[in-house]
């Protein structure tokens, strides 16, 4: 009759050493796996926002701008940096319909204030976009599409109010190619939000993609390759 051979302390404790790691490693690369596609979804929708918020500034004659906001609270008790367009009101009074003029749109009280923390000043915003920990895309913050034109202006949270009727003005607040970039703690390459000054037309593009790095200039996209190249 056979004897059954067992397996040893120190064969068990190896084992499952070996189980361990395995089962760390494939953590791991799971959480890789969602935070890369984190990374993704937030860089998409800021695009589809900006693509959003410059239709509306055409359509209903009123400024839309991008805010990023830190620490917003979300339903799950948590704090998250935030991004969405905001609608704003024009006029004086902001309980009355729109009054349309060069020096009151947006409204002069709204000029400095959020729609978070001041919802009169909007007639509508865009749903929250999160934004993950291992992404900055504060560049983005107060890019605003001007109304009836669509054209953009960057860093300009008043959205040029009392400034709409001079076209130097408008033309100098417009983002350079590289002034909107997508940046990342994880290995992602950062991303380019670039926006065409005339129309607010835009497209994001990756600096890992063919387009910025390939050496061939008939395949090469000279206006994100020099965008990457900025710090």
């Amino acid at each position: 009759m056979k004897n059954t051979r067992g397996m040893t302390l120190l064969e068990m404790m190896t084992a499952v050493a070996v189980l361990g790691v395995l089962a760390t490693l494939a953590i791991a690369g799971m959480q890789g796996n969602i935070s890369a596609q984190r990374e993704n979804t937030a860089t998409r929708e800021l695009w589809s926002s900006a693509l959003r918020a410059r239709q509306l500034a055409i359509s209903t004659n009123q400024p839309v701008r991008i805010v990023v906001e830190n620490n917003v609270a979300q339903p799950d008790g948590s704090q998250a940096t935030v991004a969405r367009w905001e609608r704003l009101k024009c006029g004086t009074d902001l309980s009355t319909p729109d009054e349309w003029t060069l020096d009151n749109c947006p409204s002069p009280a709204c000029v400095d204030e959020t729609c978070r923390a001041s919802p009169d000043c909007c007639t509508d915003t865009g749903q929250d976009i999160i934004i993950p920990a291992t992404m900055n895309a504060a560049d983005i913050n107060n890019l605003c599409f001007l109304p009836g034109s669509g054209r953009p202006a960057l860093n300009r949270m008043d959205c040029l109010q009392g400034q709409l009727g001079q076209p130097a003005t408008i033309a100098g607040a417009a983002p350079l190619d590289e002034s909107i970039q997508f940046r990342f703690t994880s290995d992602r390459a950062r991303s380019v939000l670039m926006v065409e000054p005339l129309t607010g037309m835009s497209n994001v593009m990756d600096c890992d993609s063919m387009s910025a790095t390939t050496t061939d200039t008939a395949k090469r996209d000279i206006r994100l390759a020099n965008a990457c190249n900025k710090p």
